[in-house]
């Protein structure tokens, strides 16, 4: 069988409280580091630092920690939540895996005001997955990794599946609690224009590697990587782009 490297290179540092966007096409590698620094995906080599520590030389009793402190958002909110769980179950598992509560009567209420906090009724702790819609269905995720307390959220494709308009709502929420938890997001896309709109800083990946890197807006206005430069070209012309309706409905809530 062939060996295939997903990843070859792809050495970066993340900043408290910014945007690192990785973008690309499919089989770029990018979901894959994503994966990795979770430790979903087993690394062959390298390293995954934080605050000096070598997560993947740790233990899976000791990465437990570290999983409360990283945490993700995946493409398909449907799927990764449980159906047989109602949204309070979903909210309060976890807090109970980590110890997070006094009591189940304690993460009930942290899990209605944490419902709550994400835009959905206090009643929704009581239904299950399958009666909302796709950008409920992704609130309900969020809110799942804010019960962890996360300092990092990997958010891999997580409003690709979405209409333009609910993508906009679900990722000005995702701005508003950044600028609430401070918390380090690394935003994975292959929508140029929705990582320009969510990034501080972006990383350009092709066949596992890092092929440019930089300021979001920079790159986004003079990329100057060839395979960056056909992302762009394959924009249709007169395509505003979903960043044009994401700005125009902040602006529109300001």
């Amino acid at each position: 069988h062939k060996t295939i490297e997903a990843v070859k290179e792809a050495s970066f540092n993340l900043y408290p409280g910014r945007t690192l966007g990785v973008v690309g096409e499919s089989g770029s590698g990018k979901t894959t580091v994503g994966m990795m620094l979770m430790r979903l995906t087993p690394a062959t080599k390298g390293q995954v630092l934080y605050n000096g520590v070598d997560l993947l030389t740790l233990s899976d009793r000791q990465m437990m920690e570290y999983r409360r402190k990283i945490q993700i958002i995946f493409q398909n909110p449907y799927a990764s939540l449980n159906p047989r769980f109602t949204v309070g179950q979903i909210l309060t598992e976890p807090m109970k895996i980590h110890g997070i509560g006094a009591s189940d009567q304690e993460r009930f209420s942290l899990a209605v005001a944490l419902a709550r906090r994400v835009g959905l009724a206090d009643d929704s702790v009581h239904k299950y997955p399958h009666e909302f819609s796709g950008g409920q269905r992704q609130r309900i995720a969020i809110a799942r990794c804010l019960s962890m307390k996360p300092d990092v959220l990997i958010c891999d494709e997580s409003v690709s599946a979405l209409d333009v308009s609910v993508q906009a709502t679900v990722l000005n929420l995702l701005l508003d609690l950044q600028d609430e938890f401070g918390m380090t997001y690394i935003f994975i896309s292959h929508d140029l224009a929705v990582v320009k709109y969510m990034a501080d800083d972006m990383l350009v990946m092709n066949q596992g590697a890092i092929v440019e890197r930089g300021n979001a807006d920079a790159i986004y206005a003079a990329p100057q990587n060839e395979y960056t430069q056909k992302l762009l070209n394959a924009i249709p012309r007169g395509y505003a782009g979903p960043s044009a309706s994401l700005e125009a409905l902040a602006a529109s809530a300001t």
